[in-house]
């Protein structure tokens, strides 16, 4: 349901009582957890708030420049270890994009602790699944993205939307709704993008940067992808997969298969399409879409993963054989 006024009102307030924050988002980021960690980050420095950014996995090279500076991330450049030491100074934690603790691997602890000692959390949200984090919440199910919540929060709290904040909620609401084609584009996505094109966003720059930035190794692994395609139920159902030594052959990386799933869905027949990928433990990420029959989420959920209706994703034991046979089953229950 949309978010009333004592919401933002109480998010505000929140914000207003710290002055540490440190802004986080689910793990492998996409366009829309980004877009709002820039925003906010931005929004938050110009009332002259202490921030500080925490990814939990690398971005994708076409995210990386949306930042003027590198965000840590965790495991990387940060150890969880170490993380009540640089993070000594937070009173408030801004989670946007997710409301799962699932989704935030590495920080479980980190975040308990830091509730029991005072901190405060702030959660922006447009998904189903919650773990109910926040101490308040944001949260709007009918939001096509993050970034639509964040739009209007800046609109309900009275800040500046500068031309980089005006972009980087655009790339947040068009990369969630894959270009404005996805069936969560409603009406409302489209007024807000039309406000922030009267701001000076450009789409033609934005696009060329989201979409046509494909490095070729990139691409090399998408042909590897492709040719582990395969159609059940007479081509209604697409299944791929990406293993370790796909990567290692190709010098791709996890980031590389942001969006790779969207390939086989060309297919008229495709009616559900389910990627798996191998993880350095040798669990298989998959990620799910569907074209409107299926509801991918009820699947991913009953694996302890989440998302959306038409896009949603779980991690799963191996072997890949397993993996596909599990999800298989779940979907063919839908038929």
């Amino acid at each position: 349901m949309p978010i009333s006024v004592e919401q933002y009102r109480a998010a505000l307030r929140l914000i207003q009582a710290s002055k540490n924050i440190l802004i986080t988002t689910h793990i492998r980021p996409d366009g829309d957890a980004c877009g709002c960690v820039r925003a906010i980050t931005d929004g938050l420095k110009a009332i002259g708030k202490q921030t500080q950014g925490l990814f939990l996995s690398p971005l994708a090279s076409w995210y990386e420049g949306m930042f003027e500076h590198k965000i840590p991330v965790l495991g990387n450049d940060v150890k969880k270890e170490q993380l009540t030491e640089k993070l000594a100074d937070i009173d408030l934690v801004v989670i946007v994009d997710t409301n799962s603790l699932v989704q935030l691997p590495g920080l479980e602890d980190w975040l308990k602790t830091a509730r029991n000692n005072g901190g405060k959390i702030l959660v922006m949200d447009h998904h189903i699944t919650s773990d109910g984090l926040g101490d308040v919440e944001l949260i709007d199910e009918t939001a096509a993205a993050t970034g639509e919540i964040v739009y209007d929060f800046f609109k309900a709290a009275g800040w500046t939307i500068t031309p980089a904040v005006a972009e980087a909620i655009f790339i947040a609401i068009s990369t969630d709704t894959g270009w404005f084609k996805y069936g969560n584009a409603d009406s409302r996505i489209f007024h807000t993008a039309a406000e922030l094109i009267e701001q000076g966003v450009r789409p033609n720059e934005i696009y060329r940067r989201m979409y046509q930035s494909f490095t070729p190794v990139r691409l090399k692994l998408m042909t590897r992808m492709l040719e582990h395609l395969e159609l059940h139920e007479t081509g209604r159902i697409a299944t791929q997969y990406i293993l370790r030594k796909d990567f290692d052959e190709t010098g791709a990386s996890g980031p590389d298969t942001e969006n790779l799933i969207d390939e086989c869905q060309r297919i008229q027949t495709v009616e559900v399409a389910a990627l798996f990928v191998e993880l350095a433990d040798g669990r298989f990420r998959c990620s799910l879409r569907s074209k409107g029959k299926i509801d991918v989420r009820k699947i991913a959920q009953k694996f302890g993963g989440g998302g959306h209706t038409l896009a949603s994703g779980v991690n799963l034991q191996g072997p890949l054989e397993n993996a596909k046979t599990s999800i298989l089953r779940e979907i063919r229950l839908q038929f």
